[in-house]
């Protein structure tokens, strides 16, 4: 029996469920110790998998795009067994994806990148090389013009997640504006003091201080119940080009203002290196999101199972108001918040969201205690 190679238990979580992404070697292909055998996704973290010895690759277990869980077989390894073996290819393996996405093999092919390396603009040239010049049918159809653009791992998680999340839960979205003129203030009040608390910042502790006296907007649905998680775990969205992450503050009840701008800016800086942890994408119990910095004002904010509730927040825009009978110039944004209606009613969701724009009209009040 040929032996069998197991997704190693460190590579997530016990338990943790992903997905093999891409095998970019095929059955009874030989294989090198060290080699890129194939790359898994947990959450939106990829992880690459290298051949643990010389030998072929006989059968693969889990196909690509199947689910695997640390420990499980992946394939059966013919250690040590002789086979001819091709030069060595060196690609990226973003390339090597790419290259059976499209058919293309990669041995032979010369690379145009840093000591031969194979790039995905190779890969494409060889592809479209390789193509055949097509006949116009008289009969047939033309097909559209385009080109195919195959979705990362992460964006594959984000759709599968937000199409299950409207499927299984009841949302509804509530809206309102929030005077934020003193916030502005106080943030450049905390700005001359040197803190790098930004207005994000401010936001999000207005968001946990709020979650305090309004916990059901963490609540998680559960057959026949509710779970009520015991502190704030504020996931928060960060674009990474087309990928969409929410890395998570964890413990975030027990942090002031200056932790949670320390921890909110650490976890950025780790998300735009693609160096996120699982644990630092995991257990989430509310999101805060904003594409007030693309000028929109208001929007609906997709729930991220299990979490019940997301905070949508828009633009800061500048007009007149009223303060007393006078007309003074004001700044204000717009609050969207997303819950499942199955664990949250409409009443206290409104309440909550009018204990998070009372928090940021009324900074003051709450900011001594940062």
């Amino acid at each position: 029996m040929s032996p069998e190679f197991r997704l190693p238990d460190g590579i997530a979580e016990v338990g943790a469920e992903g997905i093999v992404v891409t095998w970019f070697k095929g059955e009874g292909q030989a294989v090198r110790a060290g080699e890129l055998l194939l790359e898994v996704q947990f959450e939106k973290v990829s992880s690459e998998v290298h051949a643990p010895a010389d030998g072929v690759l006989q059968r693969i277990r889990i196909p690509q795009g199947g689910s695997v869980r640390p420990g499980d077989v992946l394939c059966e390894l013919a250690a040590g067994a002789t086979a001819p073996v091709a030069r060595e290819v060196v690609a990226s393996p973003a390339a090597r994806r790419l290259a059976r996405e499209l058919g293309v093999d990669l041995t032979g092919l010369a690379g145009s990148g840093p000591e031969a390396r194979i790039t995905e603009a190779d890969v494409r040239a060889a592809a479209t090389a390789a193509a055949p010049a097509s006949a116009a049918s008289p009969t047939a159809a033309p097909a559209p013009a385009g080109r195919r653009e195959p979705l990362s791992p992460a964006q594959r998680t984000v759709a599968e997640r937000m199409a299950r999340s409207l499927q299984s839960t009841a949302q509804l979205t509530l809206g309102r504006e929030a005077d934020v003129t003193a916030l502005l203030a106080a943030r450049e009040r905390l700005k001359a003091a040197g803190s790098a608390a930004t207005l994000t910042d401010l936001i999000h502790r207005a968001v946990v201080l709020a979650l305090a006296e309004h916990p059901r907007l963490q609540a998680q649905w559960e057959d026949g119940g509710l779970f009520h998680p015991d502190g704030v775990n504020l996931g928060f969205a960060v674009a990474r080009g087309d990928d969409l992450l929410a890395p998570v503050i964890h413990a975030a009840q027990g942090l002031g203002l200056e932790a949670l701008a320390q921890e909110r800016r650490r976890l950025s800086e780790a998300a735009a290196a693609g160096q996120l942890t699982p644990r630092e994408l995991e257990g989430g119990t509310f999101t805060v999101t904003s594409l007030g910095p693309q000028g929109i004002d208001f929007f609906t904010p997709v729930l991220n199972p299990p979490q019940a509730a997301i905070l949508g927040v828009g633009r800061v825009v500048r007009r007149p108001g009223l303060q007393g009978e006078a007309v003074v110039p004001r700044a204000y944004l717009t609050l969207s918040l997303t819950f499942d209606h199955r664990v949250v009613n409409g009443d206290p969701a409104a309440r909550f969201l009018a204990a998070v724009a009372s928090r940021l009209e009324a900074p003051d009040a709450w900011l001594d205690a940062h």
